[in-house]
């Protein structure tokens, strides 16, 4: 792919430690945006959907494309403790792709980055604005982009509909507005939705109701009703039990977790 433009949003910059941690724990999660996560004390093993967990020595990086369910375990160094910072953010491609869309990347970084990559979060999180952390962020782009396979692009379709459920999670999506973005029949949709999605809509859209609310969960402090609402579902019990079905956890043990 020729890029022409590379736009950056959506950036959080943080980590934690040195923190005791229980490695029996395993977190489940999924993110609205590309993660890029470093454990500067303690190892990392991690699995992306249903594959195989790698194991990520300390000192390395890993990368989580968006909403894709992450399987993570922590082991923390000889003392008990664990450091780790990461980057999450979207970065979109000549206006039109994300990056995480346009290319796949290894799990794991090759360890020569470690020290730049170090520093380049580092620095990132010493700042207080996103144009004061925008050198530092452009330059992780590059490394990844050193780092990428080009994907096929997605068929325009595709694109539309993941933009059109990405924008309308909060007011509700129905059939008809699916058959709508499509320009297809309630009994043509489905089959069509699952070729271009991978899956039902059921479940795609659920499972991009529970990952927005990963992130309201992990950076802002809404209760878990106003969580629901943001992200389309008024019933506060069904949230409660569709969050747990996904993730494995509750709302409120996501949020203590992640916020360690």
């Amino acid at each position: 792919m020729d890029i022409s433009s590379i736009c950056i949003s959506n950036v959080f910059v943080s980590g934690f430690g040195p923190e005791f941690v229980h490695p029996e724990i395993n977190i489940v999660k999924s993110l609205p945006v590309l993660s890029v996560v470093q454990s500067l004390h303690g190892n990392y093993r991690i699995g992306l959907e249903s594959s195989v967990p790698v194991d990520i020595p300390e000192g390395c990086v890993f990368v989580a494309p968006a909403n894709v369910t992450q399987h993570i375990n922590e082991f923390p160094g000889s003392d008990g403790r664990m450091t780790v910072h990461w980057v999450f953010f979207d970065v979109e491609l000549n206006g039109q792709y994300k990056l995480d869309d346009a290319f796949s990347f290894p799990l794991m970084l090759p360890p020569a980055h470690n020290g730049e990559i170090s520093e380049l979060i580092e620095r990132a999180r010493a700042r207080e604005t996103l144009a004061a952390r925008m050198p530092y962020l452009s330059r992780l782009v590059e490394i990844l982009l050193e780092n990428a396979r080009p994907n096929e692009k997605k068929k325009e379709d595709s694109i539309r509909l993941q933009t059109y459920i990405e924008e309308n999670l909060p007011s509700g999506i129905s059939e008809a507005d699916l058959c709508a973005v499509l320009h297809c029949s309630r009994s043509a949709m489905y089959p069509l939705f699952r070729k271009l999605m991978g899956e039902s809509p059921t479940r795609y859209i659920n499972n991009c109701r529970i990952s927005r609310a990963q992130s309201l969960l992990l950076h802002t402090d809404k209760s878990v009703a106003d969580i629901a609402s943001a992200v389309g579902i008024h019933d506060q019990f069904y949230f409660s039990r569709l969050f747990r079905n996904i993730t494995g956890i509750s709302a409120g043990e996501y949020r203590k977790l992640s916020r360690r």
